[in-house]
């Protein structure tokens, strides 16, 4: 009885590391965009997924209401592959994210969020109160505003290059409060607007604000 038993634990332990092998020869893919995940309306943008050695399917998801699914069939050793949109419209906004096949399917990678500027006529304007000189430990209100009801999502961010995670911010409300102000908060300023439904088409970008930050 006691080696039957013993026969059985060592079978579930030789199970358990060979799944655990699996998993990690299966490493979920990584993604990104050159040059940016904030992309002009009308311009092209190159999607890459990261993928070890041997895979032999490959697929990029675009998440909407539609679902689309773009496949690739890489060829041997490849670690790379892209997706080259030519011209991209309010359709390719969204997050994307990418899975391969090598045995069985690896699982969602993470995701990436696509932003597709320029896509409205309308351009916001962006006002700072009391104004654009403030000193450090005071507080300053950004003020995102259109002449239109139909937007209902506010973007700021510290410039047009920023980049969507880190610079930018969003809420349904068009006034920024920062406070209290610090150095680090000087810097050039644009908003954009858009809709909570579709909140990855953005508008033309504001004119910039200069805010100038000096010490108490």
């Amino acid at each position: 009885m006691v080696s039957e038993v013993t026969l059985l634990l060592g079978l579930v332990i030789f199970l358990d590391q060979r799944t655990w092998a699996h998993k990690e020869l299966s490493p979920k893919p990584s993604i990104w965009a050159v040059p940016s995940t904030m992309i002009p309306h009308g311009s092209s943008v190159t999607i890459f997924c990261s993928i070890p050695p041997g895979v032999t399917g490959l697929r990029l998801h675009h998440v909407q209401l539609t679902g689309s699914v773009y496949d690739r069939n890489p060829q041997g050793a490849q670690k790379v592959a892209e997706f080259f949109l030519r011209t991209v419209t309010k359709i390719n906004a969204g997050i994307y994210h990418c899975d391969y096949w090598k045995h069985e399917f690896s699982g969602q990678g993470d995701s990436m969020e696509l932003v597709v500027t320029d896509a409205y006529n309308n351009k916001p304007s962006l006002t700072a109160h009391p104004g654009v000189q403030l000193t450090s430990g005071g507080n300053v209100t950004l003020v995102c505003d259109i002449p239109s009801y139909y937007y209902d999502l506010f973007i700021l961010c510290r410039d047009r290059r920023a980049s969507l995670s880190q610079d930018c911010s969003n809420q349904t409300h068009k006034t920024f409060l920062i406070s209290p102000v610090s150095l680090s908060h000087g810097g050039t300023y644009v908003c954009y607007v858009s809709t909570v439904f579709n909140r990855h088409v953005w508008s033309l970008p504001s004119d910039p604000v200069e805010l100038s930050v000096t010490g108490e």
